[in-house]
């Protein structure tokens, strides 16, 4: 291996350390509240790992060839105390900017949602809703109405009829009539939804 390709591979190292302290911070950040559990921590930082481990193999294939030297752990260990010592307060100042933008844009988007889709429809369905009722209503109000105009001569009839019935009837046939009229009556206001 040539001289330069030492340099490259080198400078190359450095960046990876680079990346996997911005990509440490990036897990922590993104992990810390959301993952609690032991074992899904576990498995997530296993993953994570191996995942870094597979890019710096990646880049040092593109690089040298995938030759390992000792220089190369040294080259990603200055990368990463160069990320921690200068680059780590203003990765984390620009990642929490850019996850309070996707915060304020995902609030925006459900907010645009909530007016433009989700409140006409519920006014809508309302008013339909409403609609329905109120036709409901007349309908029910209309029927009864044609219903007691029906019913009007029987009742005018049974006003008149009712002292001379009560003089001709037996005492328990006047009886079992009362309590079945009351009973009828009791019935009709119950199924009456409509007043």
């Amino acid at each position: 291996m040539s001289l330069a390709v030492q340099f490259q591979t080198m400078f190359a190292m450095v960046a990876m350390g680079l990346v996997l302290g911005m990509n440490l911070d990036f897990y922590h950040r993104l992990t810390i509240r959301s993952v609690k559990a032991f074992w899904a921590r576990l498995a997530w930082d296993l993953l994570f790992w191996l995942v870094q481990v597979l890019l710096v193999f990646y880049v040092l294939l593109h690089v040298n060839e995938g030759e390992l030297r000792i220089y190369i752990f040294f080259s990603i260990a200055a990368g990463f105390f160069i990320y921690r010592r200068y680059g780590r307060s203003p990765f984390i100042k620009t990642m929490e900017l850019g996850f309070s933008i996707v915060r304020w844009t995902r609030r925006t988007i459900a907010a645009l949602i909530r007016i433009f889709i989700i409140s006409p429809i519920k006014f809508i369905l309302k008013l339909i809703t409403s609609s329905v009722m109120i036709g409901i209503t007349i309908s029910g109000n209309v029927l009864f109405f044609l219903l007691n105009l029906l019913l009007f001569p029987l009742k005018l009839a049974a006003r008149y009829l009712y002292p001379v019935f009560r003089r001709l009837l037996p005492q328990p046939i006047i009886t079992f009539l009362e309590k079945t009229f009351q009973s009828v009556r009791k019935r009709v206001k119950k199924w009456r939804i409509f007043k």
